[in-house]
């Protein structure tokens, strides 16, 4: 900023490997998992990925809940490893849920999933008013004498969204 030049020129270099990403993907879990049940009538329906994946292969087309035959209206977000199916409203109370991810799903190298991942569900009589609370913390309340480089965690008492935990939140 105050215009001065780099001491001296500096270079670097490096050698790529040889080989290509040929690895499938694959969903790693789910949330909630094959054949639970009780589930909330809110729920956002979760894949997690065993890697980053092409945003633009995960949409409503590739990435379906039903019941029984019938398709339900939602919308699929991507972030991170998850892929977050989001039903438009309240899923039926004491019904079943099939949630399907087809193998059009690919990873940023091209690679479609292995494998189509289908997973079912059973959803509860109500819907999850309970509010979270933080379980538990990676320091007590008032520690001291912790690393510099230590970093902060923060155990749930349930699954969140991780949409709102920001640097904000």
């Amino acid at each position: 900023l105050a215009g001065n030049a780099l001491a001296s020129d500096f270079s670097i270099s490096w050698t790529t490997g040889s080989s290509t990403d040929t690895t499938a993907p694959t969903v790693s879990s789910t949330d909630p998992a094959n054949g639970d049940t009780g589930v909330a009538l809110n729920k956002k329906v979760a894949a997690t990925f065993s890697e980053f994946m092409d945003p633009l292969t995960i949409t409503t087309e590739i990435y379906t809940l039903k019941q029984g035959t019938t398709p339900v209206s939602g919308i699929v977000t991507y972030a991170g490893v998850t892929a977050t199916f989001t039903p438009l409203s309240n899923l039926t109370a004491s019904t079943t849920y099939t949630a399907t991810i087809t193998t059009v799903a690919k990873d940023l190298a091209g690679n479609t999933l292995a494998v189509e991942k289908v997973w079912s569900f059973t959803i509860g009589v109500a819907t999850d008013t309970t509010a979270p609370t933080v379980s538990s913390t990676g320091a007590l309340n008032g520690a001291t004498g912790l690393p510099i480089n230590r970093k902060a965690t923060v155990v749930f008492s349930e699954f969140m969204d991780p949409l709102t935990i920001t640097t904000e939140t």
